[in-house]
């Protein structure tokens, strides 16, 4: 019998029953053996309308004698006898099920392509897929090149940058998810060379902060990594960027006393001294970071221009689930109802637009509506709202022109920041 991996999701109807009768369904088949099935991953679906319900996913191995051609005519009876209608690809289904590998075979037909050709790009796959079978990740983790040692990856930046060549970069702390794709793949239509970080920063986590439990999955990220671009992921070690004795640090002033700043203290500080760092060691034409995190953003252009650092800075739009919710790799925290009352925050920030459109100038009434929508979800706890200037970030009496509408806020353990630009 032949070892073949599944991908089964759903976002209409009952997902969870829909699933288990799929499951159910799929063991019974002639000549096939359920042998084993994933945790359920909930996620925003991919390349769905904007509105459209969430998925449940997980992976399956199962055992067949049947052929690819007859296993996927079997999965599409089965799709269609569990209510899927719409065939056209990124439209809400009861049920979905793909083949992802059969055995070590390799297909490109126009009805069936294996492995799955867009396998790499999709975190709701992959790490499912890691939970059942760790050795297929690991095997395509190792067609991305990473380079752990800060030498290695000085060296391999300046022959880089000896040859000609531009190079892109993407400081990240992992867990990558579209929002960070989305910069990659800008570095990579921009510059000839692209380079993501993947480095969890412990000088910029408080004492309380989530620095320990912080989400890692180094062999997943490079994966999606290469997906959208990423010619190389530097990977460096804590115990090499902070050696023994470290003692050297870069603070930015002023931009750093507000939002963030102020309830977050030697935060950026942190978020500074590491990326100087890593621009030191790569060398970059341009940087990308998102919109988010404005206000560290703003900070690094400062440091960038003040320490007269040779390259660009580019700040690229938020990327938000369909349903509003600015992405971020602490979204994983989430219980369901606390994702569901975060969407709050997104919604707070367009009624402060609306209230602004509307004619209100005065940041006091515009903030108070804004604290008075959160204030309405259980899970919530406003760490701050404020309307402030889109340069130097000190706060705003009276809209007049361009503003900043930035918050952070609470749910449960987990603090998610969010904001827009308005005027």
């Amino acid at each position: 019998m032949i070892i073949c991996y599944l991908g089964l999701g759903s976002n209409l109807g009952d997902r969870q029953q829909n699933i288990r009768l799929a499951l159910q369904h799929i063991g019974s088949l002639k000549n096939t053996k359920l042998v084993r099935i994933s945790g359920i991953y909930e996620t925003d679906p991919c390349n769905c309308p904007p509105g459209s319900p969430r998925f449940l996913n997980l992976t399956a191995k199962i055992k067949t004698n049947l052929s690819p051609l007859s296993l996927l005519n079997e999965l599409k009876v089965l799709e269609s006898d569990l209510g899927r209608k719409d065939e056209r690809k990124n439209s809400s289904r009861p049920i979905d099920l793909d083949i992802l590998f059969y055995g070590n075979k390799k297909i490109n037909s126009p009805r069936l392509k294996i492995p799955h050709p867009r396998l790499k790009e999709r975190s709701f796959v992959l790490k499912p897929l890691k939970e059942i079978a760790p050795s297929l990740i690991k095997s395509l983790a190792k067609e991305a090149k990473v380079i752990s040692h800060i030498e290695a990856m000085r060296k391999y930046a300046a022959k880089v940058k000896s040859s000609g060549k531009t190079i892109g970069f993407v400081p990240t702390m992992g867990y990558l998810h579209p929002g960070h794709l989305s910069l990659v793949r800008q570095a990579k239509k921009d510059c000839d060379i692209c380079l993501v970080s993947i480095f969890v920063n412990p000088i910029q986590f408080g004492p309380q902060e989530d620095y320990k439990k912080y989400p890692r999955d180094l062999e997943v990220d490079s994966i999606l990594a290469k997906s959208a671009g990423g010619d190389c992921v530097f990977y460096p070690q804590a115990k090499d960027m902070y050696g023994l004795g470290y003692s050297t640090y870069v603070n930015v002033e002023k931009k750093t006393d507000y939002l963030c700043g102020a309830s977050r203290p030697g935060h950026f500080r942190g978020v500074t001294t590491v990326v100087a760092k890593l621009f030191n060691i790569i060398q970059p034409d341009i940087a990308y970071f998102g919109q988010k995190d404005f206000q560290q953003a703003l900070v690094i252009k400062k440091m960038v221009k003040d320490l007269n650092m040779p390259l660009k800075i580019k700040v690229m739009p938020i990327v938000r689930d369909s349903d509003g919710l600015a992405l971020s790799s602490r979204n994983v925290y989430l219980s369901a109802q606390e994702r569901s009352d975060a969407l709050v925050l997104s919604r707070s920030l367009q009624k402060a637009k609306e209230i602004i459109f509307g004619g209100e100038r005065k940041a006091g009434k515009i903030i108070a509506a804004m604290r008075n929508e959160i204030s309405r979800k259980k899970s919530a706890r406003i760490d701050y709202t404020a309307i402030a200037d889109v340069e130097t970030l000190e706060p705003l009496e009276y809209v007049k022109q361009k503003a900043l509408i930035a918050l952070a806020v609470y749910f449960g353990k987990t603090r998610l920041i969010d904001n827009i630009i308005v005027g």
